[in-house]
């Protein structure tokens, strides 16, 4: 095959990536795909230009005699730069051209690019995610040092075809109540999330460089994060004036509400361990379905894979399970 070059992605440039985002099959909700058409690709291109525009990302394209066949977008990442105490970047985009013949060495070689890049700018830590079957940028990831910590099955609530008022409430344990977050429930909840996440087995306490400690604070850090402005809703379950656990949730963004299907999100929801099996979680997740009702369109949720408890019971709320699925990968430059 002839040679590709590496450049440096310019507003000018946006434009002749359409083609390339069009034919990808690994669109962001693409479990809408049928449905959007080409709006979703005009969504993806959208967002890729705010993401390229941003003063802490960094855009690069790879092209053969002009046309564009691969894009990779990495931005740094401050949230996890104060958590971990080391410089932090997320590679946000990652696509190359699925029929070029030599697509893995187009995919590690702008990937390379891309961490000569982030180490010349002082980044020690690179996160990245890709489609469970997206086979090339996974291969590539692994290639260069980049190792799997955790998989996660996006489910998805429609509520165009499961009315809320279809699904029965669900019953609270004697003496729980719900109510939403105030912020002078800070610190207890953050107490809360680290006993509900101390055993948890996601992408943080699966890095061993991180330890349990400090996989832990992730989750407590995410609570302050949320009454901070990054929730819309946080639904809380109080026990003898307890916090007991919790549901974060966020309305569709502007963009996403430009769409002809609203898309909101469940971010996350933990519960005390010393409140498992009490129906907590469905009761706080039908909390944040009516708070997003007349809103979303849709409500689209994570878990992780082996995270069946959560499975079963967003089944029981009406919820589609494997709607699609993602891996994390974490890389440390040493």
């Amino acid at each position: 095959m002839s040679s590709f070059e590496i450049s440096n992605l310019k507003a000018d440039d946006l434009p002749m990536l359409q083609p390339l985002l069009t034919g990808s099959a690994f669109q962001p909700m693409r479990y809408l795909a049928k449905e959007l058409g080409a709006d979703l690709t005009d969504f993806w291109s959208r967002s890729i230009a705010d993401l390229a525009a941003g003063s802490a990302s960094r855009a690069f394209f790879v092209t053969r005699s002009g046309s564009p066949l691969g894009l990779l977008i990495y931005a740094d990442n401050p949230w996890e730069t104060d958590l971990f105490g080391r410089k932090a970047a997320t590679i946000n985009t990652f696509v190359v051209d699925g029929s070029a013949p030599d697509k893995l060495s187009m995919a590690q070689s702008i990937l390379d690019h891309a961490i000569q890049d982030a180490t010349s700018r002082g980044a020690q830590f690179l996160l990245g995610k890709t489609y469970t079957d997206d086979l090339t940028c996974i291969h590539a990831l692994e290639s260069r040092g980049f190792q799997l910590m955790d998989t996660i099955v996006d489910c998805v609530y429609d509520v165009r075809r499961t009315p809320l008022a279809s699904i029965q409430r669900p019953a609270l344990p004697e003496g729980v109540s719900l109510r939403l977050a105030a912020p002078s429930d800070r610190e207890e909840l953050v107490a809360v999330a680290g006993a509900s996440f101390r055993e948890h087995f996601g992408r943080y306490h699966a890095d061993e460089r991180l330890g349990r400690d400090l996989a832990t604070k992730a989750y407590e850090q995410w609570m302050r994060s949320s009454l901070d402005g990054y929730a819309d809703w946080i639904h809380l379950a109080i026990a003898a004036d307890k916090i007991v656990g919790f549901s974060v949730w966020k309305r569709p963004s502007k963009a996403e509400s430009q769409l002809k299907v609203r898309v909101g999100h469940y971010s996350i929801a933990g519960i005390h361990p010393d409140f498992h099996g009490k129906g907590l979680f469905t009761a706080l997740t039908y909390a944040g379905m009516q708070s997003l009702e007349g809103i979303a369109d849709v409500i689209e949720g994570p878990t992780h894979i082996n995270n069946y408890g959560v499975q079963f019971g967003y089944a029981k709320m009406g919820w589609r399970v494997l709607s699609d699925a993602r891996h994390s990968f974490h890389k440390w430059i040493d």
